[in-house]
């Protein structure tokens, strides 16, 4: 599909923050460590862990977070066109808003691009 550079690099950006927030979920799964609370131990990478995962939005200057259960984010991400962000930072040129919660929205990509490399796009984005 064609479309305009900075479409695809918005896209990239996301697709780059996503795969980031991925190897947390990777990660503990890797981890044998226990976080007490109320005195009771609980092993750190059960999957209800609430943990703050970084805005999947395609500013790359964007450094906010989203609270998320780890199973949630899970089942958001079996879908591979939605991300997580922080409300309002969609760009409609690219994605569309599918569900609002509290303290973050799933958009679902109208366009696609291949996967990216390891470093991020330097975008014009206004997400006001």
């Amino acid at each position: 599909m064609d479309m305009p550079l900075s479409e695809r690099r918005q896209i990239e950006n996301e697709m780059i923050f996503r795969r980031a927030n991925e190897q947390i979920g990777i990660n503990l799964d890797e981890v044998d460590a226990l976080n007490v609370q109320d005195g009771n131990p609980h092993l750190v990478r059960t999957e209800d862990l609430l943990l703050e995962f970084r805005c999947e939005c395609s500013d790359e200057n964007c450094h906010e977070r989203v609270p998320i259960k780890l199973s949630t984010y899970k089942s958001i991400h079996l879908n591979r066109d939605t991300f997580i962000i922080k409300e309002d930072h969609e760009v409609n040129a690219i994605e569309e808003v599918t569900v609002v919660e509290v303290d973050y929205s799933i958009v679902k990509k109208n366009k696609s691009t291949t996967e990216p490399g390891a470093k991020l796009n330097t975008t014009d984005v206004n997400n006001a």
